[in-house]
């Protein structure tokens, strides 16, 4: 079926129309809101009529859904976004007999290797001196305690405890339902003695109304991209580098804060039980940094036994 074969408009008997049913239902419901955020915005881009849409649904087939993922394919994390939704969907329509037949049977997609890259120190330092005061907030609490950002939207002054002469933030972590305490660390302490201390989350928007993840997500890649001084953040700057958006998001602080207690020489299980993550997730995090330490280390030690053997030879033909 050619593209211009399609009905114009999502119809009942489309594919857009199973989509609206599942968005529409308990199963749907009931999710997480960030997983309902992350899939509710990728089957939204599905059902429009210009992309899977306006497809019938006795005619929707797996070779059209992977047409649709493969041009997604730049994008590896919004690709397997998609394709996690659109399985779901599948599984939910099939047995209710709102699809004919399995859609998402031998479908491929591209498997991000490092997925939301870490931030470096430098990077961190143009989001905080750069960005509007109420992101570089968020970026700051962030690197500090390595949490989601549908975590640290509903951090408040009330999470704040004392433990062996320490303060500290209480999380349950909204994924995962971990409950968990993470430090502050000494630069996190010092910019919130900076911080309105009121009621509230720590992070509001400019209005003073308190951010949903979602919304946080559009306004810092919104500012990453209108503000110059942001431009070395972007997806020019980092081109080549596997990311799951068009340039550094504020998800890759949670590696950033794994990869600095490292470089730290702070244990594993340490790390993992600061930032509430597991053990095969901080190595995750830690290994494309640590290879690069190390190809430094090796680069740095090459140059010395170079420079070494020529002060050796120029010492030798001077005499």
């Amino acid at each position: 079926m050619r593209h211009d074969d399609l009905p114009p408009l999502v119809t009942e008997q489309t594919f857009g129309a199973v989509i609206r049913a599942f968005l529409e239902s308990g199963k749907f419901r009931g999710y997480s809101g960030a997983t309902r955020d992350l899939w509710g915005r990728e089957l939204r881009l599905a059902m429009h009529p210009a992309t899977l849409g306006a497809v019938p649904r006795d005619e929707i087939r797996p070779a059209l859904v992977q047409g649709y993922l493969d041009g997604l394919s730049e994008y590896p994390g919004k690709q397997t976004a998609a394709y996690s939704a659109i399985k779901q969907v599948e599984k939910w329509a099939v047995v209710r007999d709102l699809l004919p037949r399995p859609i998402c049977t031998g479908l491929e997609i591209t498997r991000p290797d490092g997925g939301h890259i870490p931030w470096t120190e430098a990077q961190v330092e143009i989001a905080q001196r750069h960005a509007a005061p109420h992101l570089a907030r968020a970026v700051t609490l962030a690197a500090n305690t390595g949490q989601r950002g549908s975590d640290l939207v509903r951090m408040c002054w009330t999470d704040v405890e004392a433990y062996g002469g320490r303060d500290g933030i209480n999380v349950t972590q909204r994924k995962t339902g971990k409950q968990i305490w993470v430090p502050i660390t000494e630069q996190l302490a010092a910019a919130m003695a900076t911080w309105p201390r009121r009621p509230g989350p720590f992070l509001v928007r400019p209005d003073g109304r308190p951010w949903t993840r979602y919304a946080l997500t559009l306004a810092w890649q919104a500012e990453r991209e209108r503000n110059s001084a942001l431009r070395p953040l972007g997806r020019q700057a980092i081109a080549g580098k596997n990311t799951h958006d068009d340039g550094l998001v504020i998800h890759g602080l949670r590696g950033f804060a794994c990869v600095r207690l490292k470089r730290a020489n702070i244990d594993v299980q340490l790390i993992a039980d600061m930032v509430g993550m597991s053990l095969q997730m901080v190595a995750k995090y830690c290994r494309l940094s640590l290879q690069k330490e190390n190809a430094t280390a090796a680069i740095e030690q090459l140059e010395h036994h170079r420079n070494a053997r020529q002060n050796l030879a120029g010492r030798v033909g001077g005499k």
